[in-house]
């Protein structure tokens, strides 16, 4: 899956524009298999996952000093799921090393999400382009 995050407002430093996988994109909170790719105003871009199953992203890695406009991309091969970001849309970068996805389904729900990070701030964030490939 890839998507262009071109405009994420600086509503927080750790404001989240991205892509996302989980086993039910519904049961937030209580569904395994979930990682996502991001790109944040003050901290770079950011891979994401619950490594224990139990619903949480709870595992990070990131690069610091990239900022929206930025293309996201996460595959998955298995419970395998890796994260990329490119700045030009053409040369992906990978983000941390593949990594277990725990508790994941065969098929998976897949989207875009954007959180302000901070419940007394709004924000807001533009995509385009999004594909994803079964």
């Amino acid at each position: 899956m890839t998507v262009k995050v071109d405009q994420l407002d600086d509503a927080n430093s750790w404001a989240k524009a991205g892509i996302m996988v989980r086993n039910s994109i519904a049961g937030a909170g209580s569904s395994a298999g979930y990682a996502v790719m991001a790109v944040t105003p003050g901290n770079g871009v950011v891979r994401e996952y619950d490594s224990n199953g139990d619903g949480y992203l709870d595992t990070e890695a990131k690069i610091t000093g990239i900022k929206a406009p930025v293309w996201l991309r996460l595959t998955r091969t298995g419970n395998q799921v890796s994260g990329y970001y490119s700045t030009n849309g053409t040369t992906f970068t990978q983000v941390g090393s593949a990594v277990n996805l725990s508790g994941a389904n065969a098929t998976e729900d897949a989207g875009v999400f954007h959180s302000a990070h901070d419940t007394k701030i709004s924000g807001t964030a533009n995509f385009s382009g999004l594909s994803i490939t079964p």
